[in-house]
């Protein structure tokens, strides 16, 4: 029997809490936007992690989709193959929203 990846279905239950936990970054004021593109979001153990929003952008006939990433565990093992975003690319969507910043 070889390796076998965890079941990565992901529940209703588990992105109500990841958007309850990014909300909460920002309510405690956890999150700096570095630039118009970078935030720098304190995670719940103190780590600082990255979140960068990357633009729609169309090069010649290529389309780039807009996209954010997080170099957090949890978006890189779950998040980017599942599109779902992880409670500090959540959290930074929401301070765009509240602070305009763009």
């Amino acid at each position: 029997m070889g390796f076998q990846m965890p079941n990565d279905n992901i529940s209703k239950e588990s992105l109500h809490a990841r958007k309850v936990k990014g909300l909460n970054i920002v309510a405690q004021e956890n999150i700096v936007q570095k630039s118009e593109s970078v935030f720098a979001v304190k995670g719940s153990k103190n780590k600082v992690y990255t979140v960068i929003y990357y633009k729609p952008n169309v090069l010649g006939k290529l389309t780039i989709e807009e996209r954010w990433t997080c170099d957090c565990w949890d978006f890189k093992a779950r998040g980017r193959k599942n599109g779902v975003d992880c409670k500090h690319i959540t959290a930074s969507k929401v301070f765009v929203t509240l602070n305009g910043k763009w």
